[in-house]
């Protein structure tokens, strides 16, 4: 593209240089833009508003046949009247291109396409505990007679495993005291998965001063 603008502008410069007082040809306004095969990342180099679109053959074709008459002209150059009809033919078919070029559509430049983004990674699915795991958590936790020694066992268990609300609730009946219980819940709270059940976990107290404290237990954002 760029040698075709060079030829163009070449060709501009002829009519000085023959001293011809001719101003029938006007070059072109627009940067001459010929479509790049497809796959050719877009150059920023010519503005999309000053582009247009053209045959590049026929264009190329008639820019070779003008380069072919100027080269007669100069070999021409003692003989006037052949070199002012080589030289007007020569005008005529610049004149031409330069309509052409002229009122050609403009080029549509898209804009370079970013790279599709990698999907984010699919998060890890959380499984509560196994009906058999929670059994033998449970009679771990019974299996002890304190209430430290449950409570160790649990802190022990919650690390690695999720509950269901309901699994919960078979593990807290387990604690007699609701001090206990709410000692458990603070070690339950983070692995439960279903909060949207989470109220039936009232049941498990009976006076309002720890239903209270569950709620701020359950209210505490999860590390």
């Amino acid at each position: 593209m760029r040698a075709v603008l060079i030829a163009v502008a070449a060709l501009l410069a002829v009519p000085a240089l023959a001293q011809s007082s001719s101003t029938d040809v006007q070059p072109p306004t627009q940067a001459v833009a010929i479509r790049p095969p497809p796959g050719t990342p877009n150059t920023p180099s010519t503005p999309a508003a000053s582009s247009v679109v053209v045959d590049r053959d026929e264009l190329m074709r008639q820019l070779a046949s003008i380069n072919e008459k100027l080269a007669q002209a100069s070999g021409r150059a003692k003989k006037d009247k052949q070199l002012q009809k080589v030289l007007d033919d020569a005008r005529a078919e610049l004149k031409e291109v330069g309509r052409q070029v002229s009122s050609a559509p403009p080029a549509r430049m898209e804009p370079p396409r970013e790279p599709p983004r990698a999907p984010p990674p699919p998060q890890p699915t959380v499984q509560p505990i196994t009906e058999a795991m929670l059994r033998s958590l449970v009679a771990a936790i019974r299996n002890e007679p304190f209430a430290d020694d449950q409570l160790a066992v649990l802190e022990e268990a919650v690390p690695t495993q999720y509950f269901l609300v309901s699994q919960a609730q078979q593990i807290l009946r387990h604690f007699n005291m609701s001090k206990d219980r709410l000692k458990a819940m603070r070690l339950l709270r983070p692995r439960l998965v279903d909060m949207e059940n989470s109220f039936k976990l009232y049941e498990a107290f009976e006076f309002s001063n720890d239903k209270d404290e569950l709620k701020r237990i359950l209210a505490s954002p999860t590390p």
